[in-house]
């Protein structure tokens, strides 16, 4: 089985720089990764460097300022490299600038949504959006950062799941420390509702590493899926593992 994280953080000036990325991915048996650049930087040379330098193991993923006046110019500057093969945009920059998110899907980027407050209070502009151009690939992170309440999750977060209807939208489990403490078990009925709704082929794994922690929590939640600890049968998980981020991130049918 071929592994793939499908969302990692690397750089110089936040997190961790690009050896490190695969001392963590190399412990764990992680063969391929996505570099997703962190919020707050702009400069993507160093993220493009990286996959210039190994295109067959790394893709990446640019951030550009929405509130920058030429920001769909600056796009097409970072896009026209070669070496960015998505996109991560905020629920803010497609609510404020909803070019950026046309722009990008008519260039080809995939989509690599984060949404801190929830897939809610942008999911009816995403369902618009996808109506009117579904072609476009999205990936929702952090499977779309649900909110609890009393101790469960909160009804909103099931929004996300308005979302499956279109088949170019991808559900991606990552940062789950974010939400609850290893070995994650209050998430458990979101990530079966979630196959339940997006299947086998539309999930993706993605280790959130370094806000995940050292080498060793990186792989220790990378075990979770690959000892059937969380609620994905056990023919889905090469798929979700790696088979479904080598053919959307790096264009391979397994």
């Amino acid at each position: 089985m071929e592994i793939v994280d499908a969302y990692a953080h690397c750089g110089l000036s936040k997190y961790e720089p690009i050896e490190k990325v695969r001392e963590a991915m190399a412990a764990a048996g992680v063969s391929r990764a996505v570099l997703v650049q962190h919020l707050g930087e702009f400069d993507n040379s160093y993220i493009g460097s990286a996959v210039e330098s190994d295109p067959q193991h790394l893709a990446g993923v640019l951030l550009a300022d929405h509130c920058q006046p030429d920001v769909v110019g600056t796009l097409g500057k970072w896009h026209s490299t070669g070496h960015f093969q998505g996109i991560r945009l905020t629920s803010q920059a497609i609510l404020e600038s909803p070019d950026l998110l046309s722009t990008a899907a008519n260039l080809g980027l995939i989509i690599v949504l984060y949404a801190p407050e929830g897939i809610r209070p942008i999911v009816k502009t995403l369902e618009k959006e996808l109506r009117l151009a579904p072609f476009t690939r999205l990936v929702v992170t952090h499977l779309g950062n649900p909110s609890f309440e009393n101790g469960e999750i909160a009804e909103s977060a099931r929004d996300v799941f308005r979302l499956a209807k279109f088949a170019n939208v991808f559900l991606q489990i990552s940062g789950m420390a974010q939400f609850c403490p290893f070995p994650h078990d209050d998430l458990r009925p979101l990530i079966a509702d979630a196959f339940t709704h997006f299947g086998p082929a539309r999930i993706l794994w993605g280790s959130n590493f370094p806000v995940v922690g050292s080498k060793e929590d990186y792989a220790a939640d990378l075990h979770l899926l690959l000892d059937g600890k969380l609620p994905i049968p056990a023919e889905a998980i090469p798929k979700v593992a790696g088979e479904n981020a080598q053919r959307l991130w790096f264009n391979r049918t397994v």
